[in-house]
């Protein structure tokens, strides 16, 4: 199963899926069945080494129970998913893999639709063969390529509530919902404006966990400073605009809103 998670900037949609991924993690049923399977392999002339659990994600996660030692996921680059291909080193994929993507839309952008292997739209195609589900969240779920979003269920994030214990810590979770079940119904949901209810089902779901610990939303913090590393910060303040003709010169002189060289650039094949 694929889910596309939207939703407006800081509404929850990356906390909901860390959420799922935390209750993944301890999910005994499953992660036996991965084993499982693994050493089936092993026994077979394999040599794989076998995953504490099925979570892999392209940012960094804490899974956390009551009894259980910290769980962190297998990082993956969203670009190395797919089948085997002369391009593109990619990942193992294991049964019963639950992989989570965050920011989906640098990955799998409709823009560049033309331009989508064939490798990795086979592998999202098939990806239920080997037991897998796949989660990834996106402010616009329009911008993930088609070839994903017609084989996608969706689910739209309107909300969250935490509750805190004595100590001020958040043992628990509400997370308002609504829920497509495919493109179909989704299409037909964007189209009327997020108005028409006959295209989702709305719930609220409740997660018994710390879901602030689970993952750091600042995780991205980094990105900010590629580039600026030993630069200060451009403090220059506005000023008022005189009235001579060389308060004038001045001011266009040091005008800066015109369109850089090079925002703008044709895209090459991939």
């Amino acid at each position: 199963m694929i889910t596309i998670v939207f939703a407006k900037p800081k509404v929850g949609k990356t906390l909901y899926m860390s959420c799922i991924a935390n209750e993944l993690a301890f999910e005994r049923e499953r992660n036996k069945r991965m084993r499982l399977e693994i050493l089936n392999k092993n026994a077979n002339g394999f040599n794989l080494t076998i995953p504490k659990h099925c979570i892999s994600a392209n940012y960094d996660l804490k899974m956390r129970k009551f009894g259980h030692t910290i769980r962190k996921n297998r990082k993956i680059n969203p670009f190395r998913l797919g089948f085997a291909n002369e391009h593109v080193d990619v990942h193992y994929s294991f049964e019963y893999e639950a992989i989570f993507i965050t920011e989906a839309q640098k990955y799998f952008n409709s823009r560049m639709s033309a331009y989508y292997p064939d490798w990795q739209s086979r592998y999202f195609e098939q990806h239920g063969h080997n037991s897998m589900d796949i989660f990834m969240d996106t402010q616009r779920p329009m911008l993930i390529d088609v070839n994903i979003r017609e084989i996608s269920s969706f689910v739209e994030v309107l909300g969250y509530k935490p509750y805190y214990d004595q100590l001020g810590q958040v043992y628990r979770v509400d997370i308002k919902l609504r829920k497509i079940e495919n493109s179909t119904l989704f299409d037909i949901y964007m189209n009327s404006g997020k108005t028409n209810k006959n295209c989702y089902t709305e719930c609220v779901e409740t997660f018994y966990c710390n879901a602030y610990k689970i993952y750091d939303y600042k995780s991205c913090k980094p990105k900010f400073l590629d580039g600026h590393i030993g630069s200060d910060i451009d403090i220059t303040e506005g000023q008022e605009i005189g009235q001579t003709i060389e308060d004038y010169i001045k001011y266009l002189e040091e005008l800066d809103d015109e369109l850089p060289v090079g925002f703008y650039k044709r895209r090459s094949a991939i």
